[in-house]
């Protein structure tokens, strides 16, 4: 299983009380993207993006103004720096590579 949330976080994610917020948010949005309508486009979402990150300020993880219903791609834009990550990840990977042998480091994210 993939490293995520800290274990405060995951906690948080998983309460009783983010799980009400974020069902009134989806339900207030009419499960669509906010970033998609705002450029014309319809797209359907499922996922609660904060605008202000929990890990910035932690004040306002169930503040309805802080929330916003985003599809995958745009939470992926919004979140770019997991893409820049895992493209590193990609690029060191490849300059190790040596003919078909590769050498597998320990992960020090682990």
């Amino acid at each position: 299983m993939g490293r995520k949330y800290t274990d405060n976080y995951n906690a948080f994610y998983h309460s009783k009380e983010w799980q009400a917020v974020r069902q009134q948010v989806l339900q207030r949005d009419n499960y669509l993207c906010q970033v998609c309508k705002r450029a014309g486009r319809i797209t359907p979402a499922t996922t609660v993006h904060h605008i202000k990150a929990v890990r910035v300020d932690y004040s306002k993880r169930l503040d309805l103004n802080n929330l916003e219903t985003i599809c995958k791609a745009c939470h992926n834009a919004e979140h770019n720096e997991r893409t820049k990550s895992l493209h590193d990840k990609r690029t060191k990977l490849k300059a190790e590579k040596n003919s078909d042998i590769f050498t597998f480091k320990a992960n020090p994210e682990l």
